[in-house]
């Protein structure tokens, strides 16, 4: 009767818990209790006179199967596809948990919305975006996406020219084309690029200037007899007269692949140009890599974070700790943490919820097998006791 009652405890609980996020059903196994030999087996045929002295409970398990995912919209609620956990910690120790519900707090950390807990991954850096995952986290590597308070600029690297410059232009002709870059501290400067016809036919020759600084820059374009250019890129170098800390001089690649010499007028301008001003961190998306990418109101867009998800070898050796949390046990085994989609671990989703994995009518299925299994047990008391009254009259 108390193994039957333990079996309805564990089915009771999985019912319980049809709604709740990233729950994993338990499942109870009953096995065979010690036996009383009556007599031994021997050499002459006869095998062991035994009786079982009842039943008792083998293990109760986690079933860690995938549960249904939900859609909700909110960029802060995450589902694990595939195996792994997400990593939370209160500071000092690791817990380990399959709900996907975060926020973030007033310090910017994603926690979990149920217990505070930060959740952990690797972050970036703030200047070049780059991430090392091979170092080993720690309880105080918490995510955090400073909203508001985060700014960046991107230096001009690379400009794209478009141009036509005019084939049947008296030499000495001049053609000018005005344009802002960006330094490393997203201050915009003014450049002057001036295409003059040289005496040599195909050629022409560009020089640089600046209001905001000087610049030597010079080259020259040469076309081959079908107007199309045979030199196909420049470099470009401004040394500002107030940098302000930025770097200095700046240097970029101008791609002069798409200037013509063809008949016509003259025309040219800037179709890409790869600087940005500086940005302040509106948003953010995270990908199926776990890859926190951070959205500027520049139209910028860098890594600011990277999630953790620990795998371990036995996951239904996980200890249930409460609050949808598990722990390390030592059957679980030691857990492997790496971004999700390499290590076995599964990937994410943003904006959906992994939800319970209980099925309803199996579940339902199992109460009423292990309820008649508690009344067919319950009737092994009356017929005992009649069993000991029958006894008691023998002598009257």
């Amino acid at each position: 009767l108390r193994a039957h009652q333990r079996a309805v405890d564990v089915i009771a609980n999985n019912i319980a818990n049809i709604n709740t996020v990233g729950f994993k059903a338990g499942r109870v196994s009953f096995q065979e209790a010690l036996v009383q030999t009556l007599r031994a087996g021997s050499e002459v045929g006869t095998n062991p006179m035994q009786i079982g002295l009842g039943v008792g409970i083998g293990s109760i398990d986690n079933i860690m199967s995938q549960g249904s995912l939900k859609s909700t919209g909110r960029p802060t609620d995450l589902a694990i596809v595939g195996d792994g956990m997400f990593i939370l910690s209160d500071g000092e120790a690791m817990k380990y948990t399959r709900d996907g519900v975060f926020q973030l707090d007033a310090d910017n950390r994603l926690v979990a919305a149920s217990t505070g807990m930060s959740l952990l991954g690797w972050t970036a850096d703030p200047s070049t975006g780059e991430i090392d995952t091979s170092v080993s986290l720690t309880p105080a590597d918490a995510i955090r996406i400073p909203l508001g308070t985060m700014a960046v600029a991107r230096a001009t690297q690379n400009i794209d020219l478009q141009a036509n410059l005019d084939a049947s232009a008296d030499p000495a002709t001049e053609v000018t084309t005005t344009f802002s870059i960006f330094d490393s501290l997203g201050t915009a400067h003014q450049v002057n690029v001036v295409f003059t016809k040289s005496a040599t036919p195909g050629e022409w020759v560009w020089t640089v200037t600046s209001p905001d600084g000087t610049s030597t820059s010079t080259g020259t374009l040469v076309f081959d007899e079908n107007g199309q250019i045979t030199t196909p890129s420049g470099t470009l170098s401004l040394s500002m007269t107030n940098p302000n800390g930025a770097t200095n001089p700046l240097d970029l690649t101008v791609n002069f692949g798409s200037v013509t010499q063809l008949s016509g007028a003259s025309t040219i301008q800037v179709v890409n140009q790869d600087g940005l001003p500086t940005g302040t961190l509106e948003s953010f998306t995270i990908d199926q890599t776990g890859a926190i990418i951070g959205v500027f109101n520049n139209g910028m867009s860098q890594l600011l974070g990277q999630l953790a998800l620990a795998t371990v070898p036995n996951p239904g050796g996980l200890t249930k700790l409460g609050d949808n949390l598990y722990g390390l046990s030592p059957n679980s085994g030691m857990p492997m943490i790496t971004p999700p989609r390499t290590g076995g671990s599964g990937s994410v989703a943003a904006g959906v919820l992994e939800m319970s994995n209980v099925d309803l009518a199996n579940e339902f299925a199992n109460l009423v097998i292990t309820q008649r299994g508690f009344q067919a047990n319950s009737r092994v008391i009356t017929t005992g006791d009649e069993m000991l009254q029958d006894l008691l009259t023998l002598k009257r």
